[in-house]
């Protein structure tokens, strides 16, 4: 039996021990006796224990974790530490560990975990979580950890070196974890089979959850609450009455009792991070809400969608909702046979004629107020020519293609100095489980290093009915339901964990803006660009642009976008692509010791 640690950046295959990374695995370390690791304050720190037998069975084991104790006496309560047992999923021809299962009496680590879908398994993992809380003097911590499995027990000593940079409670960067109308009830039975789940509130209390799940990982449950028909899922939408110049908002009471708790920020009383409101929420407002799309054109469809927005405007004013981003966004294509043209992710040239025609009857409603309401695009084949004309002008939130967005330099600097926010999408869940996290590490260092404002994971709860225990969707989901489990809460991912921590570090980097006045005039900003630079192998940061193809100047439906054609050649290759995982390891640590040299860094500056 072989007992022994890794750290966050890489995971072990369960069927035979060895890392998932194989392409990595000379560079990659195994702590047999010692496990070193860095943060600031204020941060997660994580490592994995693993298990390994020729066969045998695990039936008995225990974890001891101790306190740590800093050269001056300062103490690290082993009770900041939350446990996880590894579930393992079967993807091309490895057992991958991805969800994880808090460690119980109820769930206990054994092997193997599950005689039904992993009986082959030779390899267990746990993840361990340890908060280092604010305020906790910098310097070096010691302490040990005791792994028992059936008879063989094994020590460690956990070395934690803390700097003097602490991580921010509100996050400087998005981590937008997308998600379509209720893609959570269906994933759990006694929500699925309950037609009330709204009215009672059952549906509230998981989806809140989930919500506080994305915060405590410094990620934002962003939720859009219609289908591609245009129909509202219940209680995402106040319920109307009348129609014309006579609608109006018959009732406030199921939509408040549902958004209010994220809106005022009860939601998150107790978060590490602080009971502050959601960042973002999308609107219901769409083609067929609250206006019906048969009226399109016609003079009583703008009263309508004017009248309601109006209401929406007063009501969040009275509400005082005003530290949140509402969008308005147009979810609507035409290939779903609902609409006769795509707005969302435009094609053709024609269709950004109802884009620019909704924007002009809502143009005005909400312009003086202090609650904050924006009209969203979602642009990849026409950001070159949709950031430079008078889109950048109506629309203030945008999320793009990452590869076609890295094809436009100059328009970063123009979108922003319009006040536009940008945020990049693309495959930034790991769509294969198999392909290391440095992928998803690089979206937080993309955004950072091209001077935007954070990234989007399309869609991050749409399980499908999917036997996520033996093979999930990976491309679609960064959160697992319990229910198979028999839990009725969601679970994290290993993925949805490596993410809260890159985001840390991205959180410290959006810190240091331009010349930092407390470092006596020091470039900070320069500095930390420079080490995230120097470990990707780019010279000087022009490498986190790809070169502006000429067939942008041509319509986008003439492109070819077959696999390997000028598209596809166009956006390669990744970022980062060949490179090790443990580069996330490397950078952090010289990122931290970097900052912490320059003295205290408060990351609330």
């Amino acid at each position: 039996m072989r007992i022994f640690a890794i750290k966050d950046y890489a995971r072990i295959d369960g069927l035979t021990g060895t890392f998932v990374e194989r392409e990595h695995a000379s560079d990659l370390e195994i702590c047999k006796a010692i496990v070193e690791l860095h943060a600031g304050s204020n941060q997660y720190v994580s490592f994995q224990i693993v298990v390994q037998t020729s066969g045998a069975p695990v039936t008995s084991f225990a974890l001891e974790l101790r306190d740590l104790r800093g050269e001056d006496g300062a103490l690290l309560s082993a009770g900041e530490t939350d446990v996880y047992v590894q579930w393992f999923h079967r993807t091309n021809g490895m057992l991958v560990p991805d969800m994880l299962v808090p460690m119980s009496e109820a769930f206990p680590f054994r092997l193997p975990l599950d005689e039904r879908y992993m009986p082959d398994q030779r390899a267990g993992a746990l993840w361990v979580d340890w908060f280092v809380p604010p305020g906790l003097p910098s310097g070096e911590y010691r302490g040990t950890f005791a792994v028992r499995a059936n008879d063989e027990e094994r020590e460690f000593e956990l070395q934690l070196r803390v700097y003097a940079v602490t991580v921010p409670n509100r996050s400087r960067m998005t981590a937008d974890l997308n998600a379509y109308a209720d893609s959570i009830s269906p994933e759990f039975p006694e929500l699925r089979d309950n037609p009330a789940r709204y009215e009672d509130g059952s549906f509230f209390e998981m989806e809140a959850k989930v919500v506080r799940m994305a915060r405590e990982h410094r990620a934002v449950y962003h939720n859009l609450g219609y289908r591609h028909s245009g129909k509202v899922t219940p209680s995402f939408a106040p319920e109307l009455e009348g129609e014309g110049k006579n609608i109006r908002v018959k009732s406030w009471e199921l939509f408040d009792r549902h958004f209010g708790p994220y809106l005022d920020g009860t939601a998150f009383a107790g978060s590490k991070r602080g009971a502050y409101p959601l960042e973002y929420m999308y609107l219901p407002f769409n083609l067929e809400w609250p206006a019906r799309f048969v009226k399109w054109g016609k003079k009583g469809y703008r009263t309508e969608t004017r009248r309601i927005l109006s209401e929406f405007v007063r009501h969040f004013e009275e509400k005082g909702w005003t530290e949140t981003t509402f969008e308005i966004f147009l979810n609507h294509k035409k290939q779903y046979r609902f609409y006769p043209f795509t707005i969302d992710e435009i094609w053709y040239e024609h269709d950004e004629e109802p884009m620019e025609a909704y924007y002009e009857l809502i143009e005005g409603v909400f312009d003086a107020t202090p609650v904050s309401f924006v009209y969203r695009m979602d642009s990849s084949n026409h950001y070159g020519t949709h950031s430079r004309n008078r889109f950048a002008d109506i629309c203030k939130l945008w999320v793009v293609g990452e590869g076609m967005f890295s094809w436009f330099p100059d328009s970063v600097p123009s979108m922003k100095a319009k006040g536009n926010t940008i945020w990049i999408y693309g495959g930034n869940v790991i769509s294969d489980l198999s392909r290391d996290l440095l992928t998803l590490f690089t979206w937080p260092m993309e955004a950072f290093m091209t001077g935007i404002h954070g990234f989007t994971v399309w869609n991050s709860f749409g399980h499908r009915g999917a036997d996520y225990l033996a093979e999930p969707i990976a491309g679609e989901i960064i959160l697992y339901p319990g229910a198979r489990l028999g839990m009725k809460e969601p679970l994290p991912s290993i993925r949805l964990k490596a993410l809260r921590n890159f985001m840390q570090l991205a959180d410290v980097l959006m810190g240091t803006r331009g010349t930092d006045i407390e470092y006596g005039g020091a470039d900070v900003n320069g500095g930390v660009k420079r080490i995230v630079n120097r470990h990707y192998g780019f010279e000087d940061g022009r490498e986190w642009w790809r070169a502006t193809p000429d067939f942008v100047d041509t319509p986008p439906r003439i492109w070819d976008f077959s696999p390997g054609g000028a598209v596809d050649r166009a956006c390669s290759p990744a970022f980062g692509e060949g490179r090790s995982p443990r580069t996330i390891e490397r950078i952090g640590k010289d990122v931290l010791a970097y900052l912490g040299g320059q003295g205290w860094y408060d990351g609330e500056r």
